[in-house]
Parts: C-alpha cells; structure tokens; sequence
C-alpha cells in the first residue's frame, strides 16, 4: 500500500470513529450545559487549545488553524497536514459547600489540509459545536405534620449536542492578502428531562420532556494580512459569521404519572426555535526571530441567537498567547520542541433562570508539540497541551466549577508529488 493510500484510510477510519462516537462519548458534565446549546466548544485544533484557543491573527503553514478560513491558503504546493485529537478532563463542583468531581474523556476533533491550486488551501474538519451532558437534582420538604414528612425531588437529565463537517477555502489573493470561507454542515440531537417526584405515593409525578434535531449549513468568513517590519512578521486577521436560523423546532412533551402509570400525556412542538447570532472577531500576532505573540477578541450578539425559543446574553471572549521554539534545526528533541502557552476570559451567552446571568469562565493552558522524526521528515508533532478553567457564577449560591483538562493531539505533516530523481 502507498504510503498516500495509507494516509488516507487512516482518515476514513479516523472520521468514521469521530462520527460514531458522538452520542456515545460527549466529554462534559456540566449542570450549566442545559441552558442554551449547551457548553459551545473552542472550534480549535490541539495548538490553538494551547494558547487559549487564540488563532485568528496566526498564520503558520505546518499547521491546521480552524480558527480563521484565511490561514488555510498558508499551506504550501507540496504539504498534505492532517490533525486529530483526545482529551480527557477533571470537573470539580461546588454549591453551598457540598464539592463533588466528575471525569468524562472524547474524541474531540479531525481535519485535513492541502494545496488545490497554486494560491488555494483546502480543509476538512469535524469538529464540536457544542456539548450538553449533565445529571442532578434537589429535594425539599413541603409538608411535616402527624401524618408525616412529603419530600418532592426534582430530577434533570440532558444529554447531547451538535457537530459541524466543515470544507473550507482559503485563497492567497495578493502576496500580503488572503481570504476564507467555511462551508458547513451543523447536526446534533439535544435533549434534557426534568422528573418531578414526590415520597407520598399517593401524589402524581410530573415529567418534562425537551427534543430538538437539528440539521442545517452555515458560513463563516475570514482574511488576513502580513506584514515584514524591520525582518519580522506581523499578522491582522478578522472573522465574521453571519446571523441565521436553523429552521429546527422543538418538540415539548407533558407526561403526568401515578407511579409507572402514565395519565395523561400532551405534546406541543415550537416551531422556528433557534437562531444562530451573528458573530465577529479580531486577532493579531507578531513574530520576533523564535518568538510569537498573538491576541484574539470575539463576539457574539446571543441577545438576538435563540435556543429552545429563548435569547441569550452578547458574551465576549478575549484570549493570548505565546509561541516559542529554542531552535528549530537542534539535534535535541526539546530545542526543537514548539512551546505554547495562552490566557483566556469570556463572558457567558446564556441567562441561568429568566434574568441572572450566566457564569464568567477563566482559562490558562500550556502545551508543547515534540517532533516525530521518521525517515521521510521531521514535521510531524504530538502536541499536549494542559487547560486550567474556572467558572464562576454571578450570583452566590450557584456552582462554581474548575477543570483540569488534558488535550493531546497528532499532526501528520507528509509531502505529497514530490519529485525523486534516479541517476
């Protein structure tokens, strides 16, 4: 088998597997999770997680950028790149002094990129979009006389989320210009279920059921400009996502039980009940011999988004980070290493209940890419990255939430159509 051949049946088993393991693995457990789409995820490979998912100022040619369409034009004539990653993560949970952790792991994302014409970069990707996954519930005493003590529980489930197959272009239109687009395809299932029980048997349950499926195409656009000051480089990138419907409805079930026995049970669907917002971004980097300083802001305008026919809140993220390799043509493994670090803050998209706001998530990460020497070259990297997040509500009394997370991720950077002479 060629060695082209071999490439891309691993890419065919790797989408397959990521396909697959959507409902089965969905790598959070979260009780903010069931408002809105969920915990929406950083749309960002393995490097770009590193450095708090800041990339759309960065254009680096050995490596995918999902985070700006524009820097796929930075692939060159002979390189096909092709990026997957795992991760694994720690919650811990406190409300009210009751602490409690959770572990949950993923196959979280796949891309390919290469060269299609001589100014043209193409990719794939499969990445999430968002992730909802979370279980628990609180009881309370509503009646304590001689006839005894009535404990009512509610119960919360949700699980699911959506996914986007992303083909995007980027097209070097001048030496310092270029520009992007992704086309793609957003699915998912999301449910959540409220059961509201009661310890007197004699007393009817009530449940709640939410469904949606929801399956639609969307864009999202990019450029880039780079500029040489003085021997180094600097990079200004922007992205834009339009606002759009989803065309999904819901479907709201009512079931009222006694015991195992169903009573009474009532449907409704809610038509045309979620709306992407619009979206825009802003990131630069600058690039001083080893060294590269990068900066991203984003932001969301959810107070016109909708999700289960409610708004959400405008939320802002800004992130940094900071690229550094010790020497690039060093024997040692570590020299050549590419170190990574990043900062990141972002304002939540969501209202917990009908007007407080949802919690403010910090992060800070490292990580490194170690280089995988074969015979053929010496580009391709595992890289590891390291992510501290901790979200804190507005309001006391709500759960604050930490996370360790650990992402680890393989690009494979080959060369493709190269010419071999034989004397």
């Amino acid at each position: 088998m060629t060695r082209l051949n071999r490439i891309l049946a691993v890419a065919l088993f790797s989408a397959s597997v990521l396909g697959s393991s959507v409902c089965a693995q969905n790598g959070v457990n979260s009780p903010y999770s069931r408002y809105g789409l969920g915990s929406l995820g950083e749309l960002s490979a393995g490097v770009n997680r590193a450095m708090g998912s800041t990339g759309i100022g960065l254009r680096e040619r050995n490596t995918i950028n999902t985070l700006n369409p524009a820097a796929y034009s930075s692939v060159d004539t002979l390189t096909f790149l092709m990026d997957f990653g795992f991760s694994a993560q720690n919650g811990n949970f406190q409300e009210n002094g009751v602490r409690l952790n959770a572990r949950n792991t993923s196959l979280d994302y796949f891309a390919l990129q290469f060269r299609v014409a001589r100014t043209v970069g193409c990719t794939f990707s499969l990445l999430p979009y968002s992730t909802v996954g979370y279980a628990f519930s609180n009881s309370k005493v509503i009646r304590n006389d001689e006839d005894g003590e009535v404990v009512t529980t509610n119960t919360f489930f949700g699980d699911g989320g959506l996914r986007q197959f992303t083909l995007g272009f980027g097209w070097r239109a001048l030496k310092q210009l270029s520009a992007g687009v992704n086309l793609s395809y957003l699915y998912g299932d999301i449910s959540h279920q409220i059961d509201n029980t009661y310890s007197e048997s004699s007393m009817y349950s009530r449940q709640k059921i939410y469904t949606a499926s929801m399956r639609a195409i969307k864009t999202d656009f990019g450029v880039q400009s780079t500029f040489n000051i003085k021997g180094d480089q600097m990079t200004i990138g922007a992205v834009f996502q339009p606002a759009m419907n989803l065309n999904a409805d819901y479907q709201e079930i009512s079931n009222t039980l006694n015991g195992s026995t169903l009573l009474v049970a009532d449907t409704a669907v809610i038509d045309n009940a979620f709306r992407l917002p619009l979206g825009v971004g802003a990131g630069i980097s600058y690039t001083h011999d080893r060294l590269t300083l990068a900066l991203d802001a984003r932001y969301q305008q959810w107070s016109d988004g909708l999700a289960f026919n409610r708004a959400g809140s405008d939320c802002m993220r800004i992130s940094g980070g900071m690229i550094f390799q010790p020497d690039r043509t060093n024997k040692n493994i570590f020299k050549r290493s590419i170190y990574r670090a990043g900062l990141s803050w972002q304002q939540p998209y969501f209202n917990v209940g009908n007007a407080t706001a949802g919690p403010t998530e910090y992060g800070v990460s490292a990580g490194l890419s170690l280089p995988i020497i074969n015979r053929w070259n010496g580009l391709s990297n595992v890289n590891i990255a390291g992510q501290y997040v901790h979200v804190r509500p507005a309001v006391s009394g709500l759960v604050t939430e930490n996370y360790l997370k650990l992402s680890v991720s393989i690009s494979f950077n080959e060369i493709w159509f190269q010419k071999i002479q034989v004397q």
